[in-house]
Protein backbone atom coordinates (compact mmCIF):
# COMPACT_ATOMS: atom_id res chain seq x y z
CA UNK A 1 0.00 0.00 0.00
CA UNK A 2 1.75 3.50 -1.05
CA UNK A 3 1.74 6.48 1.30
CA UNK A 4 -1.18 7.97 -0.68
CA UNK A 5 -3.35 4.79 -0.72
CA UNK A 6 -2.39 4.69 2.91
CA UNK A 7 -3.71 8.83 3.25
CA UNK A 8 -6.81 8.79 1.44
CA UNK A 9 -7.91 5.49 3.94
CA UNK A 10 -7.08 7.25 6.95
CA UNK A 11 -8.86 10.37 5.89
CA UNK A 12 -11.84 8.11 4.84
CA UNK A 13 -12.05 6.50 8.08
CA UNK A 14 -12.20 10.02 9.87
CA UNK A 15 -14.75 11.16 7.66
CA UNK A 16 -16.56 8.01 8.48
CA UNK A 17 -15.85 8.37 12.17
CA UNK A 18 -16.61 12.21 12.15
CA UNK A 19 -20.39 10.62 10.58
CA UNK A 20 -20.77 7.94 13.41
CA UNK A 21 -19.75 10.35 16.09
CA UNK A 22 -22.76 12.87 15.09
CA UNK A 23 -25.02 10.33 15.42
CA UNK A 24 -26.37 11.96 18.72
CA UNK A 25 -30.03 11.94 19.20
CA UNK A 26 -32.18 13.24 22.00
CA UNK A 27 -35.64 12.54 23.81
CA UNK A 28 -37.17 14.86 25.72
CA UNK A 29 -40.77 15.74 27.48
CA UNK A 30 -42.38 19.65 27.91
CA UNK A 31 -44.42 21.03 29.99
CA UNK A 32 -45.73 24.41 29.16
CA UNK A 33 -48.03 27.64 29.78
CA UNK A 34 -49.73 28.46 27.21
CA UNK A 35 -51.14 31.77 25.95
CA UNK A 36 -52.75 33.08 22.94
CA UNK A 37 -52.66 36.80 21.15
CA UNK A 38 -55.56 37.72 18.66
CA UNK A 39 -59.14 39.64 17.78
CA UNK A 40 -59.56 38.66 21.87
CA UNK A 41 -55.72 39.48 22.98
CA UNK A 42 -54.01 41.82 20.55
CA UNK A 43 -51.52 43.55 23.05
CA UNK A 44 -50.87 41.40 26.03
CA UNK A 45 -47.98 38.83 24.83
CA UNK A 46 -47.71 37.47 28.79
CA UNK A 47 -52.06 36.30 28.43
CA UNK A 48 -51.12 32.83 29.83
CA UNK A 49 -54.62 30.94 30.88
CA UNK A 50 -53.92 27.33 30.22
CA UNK A 51 -51.36 24.59 29.89
CA UNK A 52 -50.20 21.77 27.85
CA UNK A 53 -47.26 19.55 27.01
CA UNK A 54 -45.08 17.55 24.25
CA UNK A 55 -42.62 14.71 23.50
CA UNK A 56 -39.89 15.38 20.80
CA UNK A 57 -37.17 14.22 19.22
CA UNK A 58 -33.62 15.70 18.31
CA UNK A 59 -30.97 14.57 15.72
CA UNK A 60 -27.75 16.81 16.42
CA UNK A 61 -25.82 17.52 12.81
CA UNK A 62 -22.87 18.52 15.54
CA UNK A 63 -22.62 20.26 19.29
CA UNK A 64 -24.51 23.47 17.81
CA UNK A 65 -27.10 22.61 15.23
CA UNK A 66 -29.84 20.12 15.45
CA UNK A 67 -32.93 19.50 13.94
CA UNK A 68 -35.87 18.66 16.01
CA UNK A 69 -39.81 17.29 15.85
CA UNK A 70 -41.98 17.79 18.44
CA UNK A 71 -45.66 16.69 18.70
CA UNK A 72 -47.44 18.79 21.45
CA UNK A 73 -51.14 19.33 22.98
CA UNK A 74 -51.73 22.86 24.12
CA UNK A 75 -54.63 24.03 25.06
CA UNK A 76 -55.83 27.70 24.76
CA UNK A 77 -58.49 30.05 26.08
CA UNK A 78 -59.22 33.74 26.23
CA UNK A 79 -62.16 35.72 27.26
CA UNK A 80 -63.06 39.65 26.86
CA UNK A 81 -64.02 40.01 30.15
CA UNK A 82 -60.08 39.40 30.93
CA UNK A 83 -59.88 43.26 29.41
CA UNK A 84 -60.50 46.97 30.34
CA UNK A 85 -61.17 47.72 26.74
CA UNK A 86 -65.33 48.96 26.07
CA UNK A 87 -65.53 47.52 22.73
CA UNK A 88 -64.27 43.90 24.11
CA UNK A 89 -66.42 44.18 27.61
CA UNK A 90 -69.31 45.02 24.89
CA UNK A 91 -68.51 42.12 23.03
CA UNK A 92 -68.57 39.65 25.48
CA UNK A 93 -66.70 36.53 23.43
CA UNK A 94 -64.42 33.75 24.87
CA UNK A 95 -63.06 30.84 23.66
CA UNK A 96 -61.47 27.66 24.14
CA UNK A 97 -59.22 25.36 21.86
CA UNK A 98 -57.06 22.04 22.40
CA UNK A 99 -54.46 22.58 19.64
CA UNK A 100 -53.06 19.14 18.56
CA UNK A 101 -49.79 20.38 16.66
CA UNK A 102 -46.67 19.17 15.24
CA UNK A 103 -43.57 20.84 14.34
CA UNK A 104 -39.88 20.42 12.68
CA UNK A 105 -37.56 23.15 13.91
CA UNK A 106 -33.61 24.01 13.78
CA UNK A 107 -32.13 24.44 16.84
CA UNK A 108 -28.64 27.10 17.19
CA UNK A 109 -26.70 26.26 20.36
CA UNK A 110 -24.34 29.31 21.22
CA UNK A 111 -22.33 27.21 22.79
CA UNK A 112 -21.23 23.78 22.10
CA UNK A 113 -23.13 21.35 24.09
CA UNK A 114 -22.28 18.10 24.89
CA UNK A 115 -24.19 15.61 27.03
CA UNK A 116 -22.20 14.04 29.59
CA UNK A 117 -19.08 15.76 29.25
CA UNK A 118 -17.44 17.79 32.36
CA UNK A 119 -17.05 21.42 30.67
CA UNK A 120 -19.52 22.67 28.12
CA UNK A 121 -22.42 21.26 30.65
CA UNK A 122 -24.53 24.67 29.66
CA UNK A 123 -25.70 26.80 26.83
CA UNK A 124 -28.22 28.96 25.92
CA UNK A 125 -30.17 28.57 21.86
CA UNK A 126 -32.53 29.58 19.50
CA UNK A 127 -34.67 27.97 17.14
CA UNK A 128 -37.23 28.27 14.58
CA UNK A 129 -39.10 25.91 12.29
CA UNK A 130 -42.91 25.10 10.74
CA UNK A 131 -45.63 23.68 12.28
CA UNK A 132 -49.09 22.23 11.32
CA UNK A 133 -51.75 22.26 13.66
CA UNK A 134 -55.36 20.43 13.80
CA UNK A 135 -57.47 22.87 16.12
CA UNK A 136 -61.40 23.24 16.58
CA UNK A 137 -62.02 25.69 18.81
CA UNK A 138 -65.20 25.49 21.17
CA UNK A 139 -67.68 26.98 23.95
CA UNK A 140 -69.93 25.85 26.71
CA UNK A 141 -73.39 26.68 26.52
CA UNK A 142 -76.15 25.34 29.01
CA UNK A 143 -73.15 22.67 30.14
CA UNK A 144 -72.73 21.60 26.82
CA UNK A 145 -69.50 21.86 24.79
CA UNK A 146 -70.06 23.08 21.47
CA UNK A 147 -67.50 23.25 18.93
CA UNK A 148 -67.86 26.63 16.94
CA UNK A 149 -66.71 25.18 13.42
CA UNK A 150 -69.68 23.46 13.44
CA UNK A 151 -71.82 26.69 13.06
CA UNK A 152 -70.91 29.58 10.73
CA UNK A 153 -71.10 32.70 12.92
CA UNK A 154 -69.63 35.18 10.71
CA UNK A 155 -69.88 36.41 6.99
CA UNK A 156 -67.28 37.90 4.43
CA UNK A 157 -66.96 41.09 3.16
CA UNK A 158 -69.08 39.39 0.21
CA UNK A 159 -71.84 38.26 2.58
CA UNK A 160 -70.65 35.13 2.40
CA UNK A 161 -70.64 32.77 5.38
CA UNK A 162 -67.35 31.86 6.63
CA UNK A 163 -66.86 28.22 7.18
CA UNK A 164 -63.30 27.76 9.02
CA UNK A 165 -60.88 25.21 8.19
CA UNK A 166 -59.64 23.20 11.17
CA UNK A 167 -56.08 22.68 9.96
CA UNK A 168 -53.67 26.05 10.29
CA UNK A 169 -50.23 26.30 9.38
CA UNK A 170 -47.55 28.29 11.80
CA UNK A 171 -43.87 29.63 12.34
CA UNK A 172 -42.67 28.66 15.59
CA UNK A 173 -40.18 30.83 17.12
CA UNK A 174 -38.33 30.56 20.13
CA UNK A 175 -35.43 30.55 22.68
CA UNK A 176 -33.95 28.14 25.57
CA UNK A 177 -30.98 27.23 28.28
CA UNK A 178 -30.07 23.71 28.75
CA UNK A 179 -28.39 22.07 31.17
CA UNK A 180 -26.79 18.82 31.66
CA UNK A 181 -27.43 17.49 35.17
CA UNK A 182 -25.72 14.60 35.13
CA UNK A 183 -24.82 11.64 31.83
CA UNK A 184 -27.45 11.37 29.14
CA UNK A 185 -30.16 14.02 31.19
CA UNK A 186 -30.43 17.52 30.70
CA UNK A 187 -33.39 19.94 31.94
CA UNK A 188 -33.79 23.59 30.21
CA UNK A 189 -36.40 26.58 29.87
CA UNK A 190 -37.93 27.24 26.77
CA UNK A 191 -40.30 30.06 25.40
CA UNK A 192 -42.09 29.90 21.89
CA UNK A 193 -44.62 31.74 19.93
CA UNK A 194 -45.90 30.51 16.71
CA UNK A 195 -47.42 33.13 14.42
CA UNK A 196 -50.06 31.37 12.51
CA UNK A 197 -51.44 31.63 9.01
CA UNK A 198 -55.28 31.95 10.20
CA UNK A 199 -57.36 33.82 11.77
CA UNK A 200 -59.71 31.25 13.13
CA UNK A 201 -57.48 29.89 16.09
CA UNK A 202 -59.67 32.10 17.95
CA UNK A 203 -63.01 31.62 15.72
CA UNK A 204 -63.40 35.07 15.16
CA UNK A 205 -61.96 36.87 12.38
CA UNK A 206 -64.63 38.70 10.02
CA UNK A 207 -68.18 40.07 10.35
CA UNK A 208 -71.39 39.58 12.13
CA UNK A 209 -73.93 37.36 10.25
CA UNK A 210 -77.16 39.34 9.25
CA UNK A 211 -79.69 36.48 9.85
CA UNK A 212 -79.79 36.60 13.18
CA UNK A 213 -84.06 35.62 13.53
CA UNK A 214 -83.14 32.46 11.96
CA UNK A 215 -80.40 31.35 14.01
CA UNK A 216 -81.02 28.76 16.91
CA UNK A 217 -80.84 30.00 20.79
CA UNK A 218 -77.69 28.60 21.15
CA UNK A 219 -76.09 29.55 17.40
CA UNK A 220 -76.73 33.28 18.56
CA UNK A 221 -75.52 32.88 21.60
CA UNK A 222 -72.19 31.80 20.97
CA UNK A 223 -71.93 34.44 17.67
CA UNK A 224 -72.28 36.82 20.45
CA UNK A 225 -73.28 36.20 24.45
CA UNK A 226 -74.39 39.62 25.32
CA UNK A 227 -77.84 39.13 23.41
CA UNK A 228 -77.17 42.51 20.64
CA UNK A 229 -76.59 40.63 17.77
CA UNK A 230 -79.91 41.87 16.22
CA UNK A 231 -78.37 45.37 15.94
CA UNK A 232 -74.47 44.26 14.82
CA UNK A 233 -75.22 42.33 11.78
CA UNK A 234 -72.21 43.21 8.70
CA UNK A 235 -70.18 44.76 11.52
CA UNK A 236 -66.93 43.80 12.30
CA UNK A 237 -66.58 41.07 14.66
CA UNK A 238 -62.84 40.98 14.81
CA UNK A 239 -60.05 43.08 14.97
CA UNK A 240 -59.55 43.33 11.29
CA UNK A 241 -55.39 41.33 11.56
CA UNK A 242 -55.23 38.40 9.44
CA UNK A 243 -53.09 36.32 12.06
CA UNK A 244 -53.63 34.70 15.60
CA UNK A 245 -50.87 33.78 17.55
CA UNK A 246 -50.24 31.49 20.71
CA UNK A 247 -47.20 31.10 22.90
CA UNK A 248 -45.67 28.53 24.98
CA UNK A 249 -43.23 29.27 28.44
CA UNK A 250 -42.09 26.08 30.15
CA UNK A 251 -39.93 23.08 31.09
CA UNK A 252 -38.05 20.70 29.02
CA UNK A 253 -36.40 16.99 30.27
CA UNK A 254 -34.10 15.40 28.10
CA UNK A 255 -32.60 11.95 27.44
CA UNK A 256 -29.23 11.94 24.81
CA UNK A 257 -27.55 8.76 23.27
CA UNK A 258 -24.34 9.30 22.09
CA UNK A 259 -22.36 6.99 19.46
CA UNK A 260 -19.25 5.47 21.47
CA UNK A 261 -18.33 4.23 18.17
CA UNK A 262 -15.70 7.41 17.88
CA UNK A 263 -14.43 10.30 20.38
CA UNK A 264 -15.10 13.20 18.10
CA UNK A 265 -18.23 14.39 20.45
CA UNK A 266 -16.69 13.07 23.98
Amino acid sequence: MTRIQFSLMALLLFLLCEKASAQQYEFGISGVATGYMGDLNPADPLYYKNAGGGLFVKYNLNPTWGIRGSLNYLSLYANDHDFTNANQLNRGLLFNNDVKELSVTADFNFFKFIAGREINRYTPYILAGLAIAYHNPYVYHNDQKVYLNDYPLEIDASDVLVKPSRWALSIPVGAGFKYNISGPWSIGAEINYRTVFSDRIDNVSKFYRYDVNRLPEAWAYMANPTGQLARKGGTSRGDGKNRDGYMTAGITLTYTLISSKCYGWR
